[in-house]
């Protein structure tokens, strides 16, 4: 039987459906400009991805692209260029950094925002892919923007964070700092480690078509697995060399997609600089400072919010979108119970956090909130790392 998987498993490997020419397109290429890159992705994702509104397909197409923000040369003037190279999470999209983005190009830094392999077209894509691809992409992505600016920085959300860590401490020497949003150094469950061999049995564990166009609804187990795997192997290599690379981490003690706990020992353990700062959501525990730490308390009854879920971290309230007021809700949590969805996106008095028990109480269909309403001081203490860790003379 073990033969019989392994021989399957290869033959998956010779013959892949998205095909090298999709892994390829991700790549930035030797010599290449970020705008030749980004004409290459808009023909494979106009040519592969799967609508939801096909009357809405600009719009759609928009919120996957990967894009660069350049700061306003009449507000910034033309002194030393900060780069900062972000990357998104598992199953999400471009869209989901843009918020981020907008307010780093405000402060007058160069953004750029890349597009993991397996992303921005259809969830079965990530079959053909694994965290070797996404790690190539967002290495050649590294190595040719640090190219062009004077100071580096990299970033990113979930997946993505754990990839900017990795690349960042395999090279300490091209990089001034890190910024990590909610960051995956362990997924959150006691049961991370069997992903890698059920993806030998099975795809998928659910599959439901998503309404969101900009993130998939389901993922499958063998991208589960290359998350696992690259969530370890990038929380080990920080482990076992503490280097004093200056580190911004915002994350919530609430969140149900990575391990905080984990999250937060990597940080004290391995973010060794004197500079790295890390603040931590939580509904339970009050405001409170440290030289290295702040906590805010996410227990916010007036505005009907219990905690700050996974991807609300780095989101504007103002986010046409995703925001406060936005045109879609995340309540991916009733998807086998669509009476409870449908109250769930259209409750104008709903409450919105991080899936708890004590959330359902406050609503049967509460929502998972999308956005900070401390994004506006999350984005200025960004700012003020890098201005106190840039070094520029």
């Amino acid at each position: 039987m073990r033969q019989q998987i392994v021989f399957w498993c290869l033959c998956v490997m010779m013959f892949p459906v998205w095909g090298a020419d999709g892994k390829d397109v991700f790549l930035s290429k030797s010599g290449e400009d970020f705008s030749t890159y980004e004409s290459r992705a808009r023909l494979f994702l106009s040519a592969h991805k799967e609508w939801i509104n096909p009357q809405n397909s600009a719009n759609e197409l928009a919120a996957v692209m990967p894009f660069e923000l350049r700061p306003d040369p009449q507000q910034c003037g033309t002194a030393s260029t900060i780069g900062v190279l972000l990357s998104h999470g598992l199953s999400d999209s471009p869209f989901s950094m843009r918020d981020a983005a907008l307010a780093l190009q405000k402060a007058c830094y160069q953004v750029r925002v890349i597009l993991l392999p397996g992303h921005g077209t259809r969830s079965a894509d990530l079959l053909q892919v694994n965290e070797d691809d996404w790690r190539t992409a967002f290495r050649d992505a590294a190595d040719t923007f640090q190219k062009e600016v004077d100071v580096f920085y990299v970033g990113g959300f979930s997946t993505g964070g754990a990839l900017a860590a990795e690349y960042a401490w395999l090279h300490p020497d091209a990089v001034s700092g890190v910024l990590l949003f909610s960051p995956l150094f362990k997924i959150n469950s006691g049961i991370d480690w069997f992903s890698p061999l059920l993806s030998y049995f099975k795809d998928w564990l659910d599959n439901y078509p998503t309404d969101d166009f900009a993130k998939y609804a389901s993922i499958p187990v063998p991208a589960i697995a290359s998350a696992y795997r690259l969530a370890k192997e990038a929380r080990n290599t920080l482990q076992d060399n503490p280097q004093p690379i200056p580190v911004f981490m915002a994350l919530s003690e609430d969140d149900q997609t990575v391990d905080a706990s984990v999250s937060e020992s990597v940080f004290h353990e391995a973010m060794i600089s004197p500079k790295s700062q890390m603040l931590l959501y939580s509904r339970l525990q009050s405001n409170a400072n440290t030289d290295r730490v702040r906590i805010y308390n996410t227990n916010w009854p007036e505005q009907r919010i219990l905690g700050l879920s996974h991807m609300s971290i780095h989101g504007d309230p103002n986010n046409p979108y995703y925001g406060a007021n936005g045109s879609y809700r995340i309540c991916g949590w009733y998807l086998d119970e669509p009476v409870k969805y449908q109250a769930c996106r259209s409750d104008t008095n709903n409450w919105f956090g991080e899936k708890s028990a004590a959330l359902s109480e406050k609503s049967d269909h509460a929502g998972r909130i999308s956005w900070n309403p401390l994004f506006e001081s999350l984005m200025k203490q960004v700012s003020n790392f890098i201005q106190a860790t840039a070094y520029l003379e």
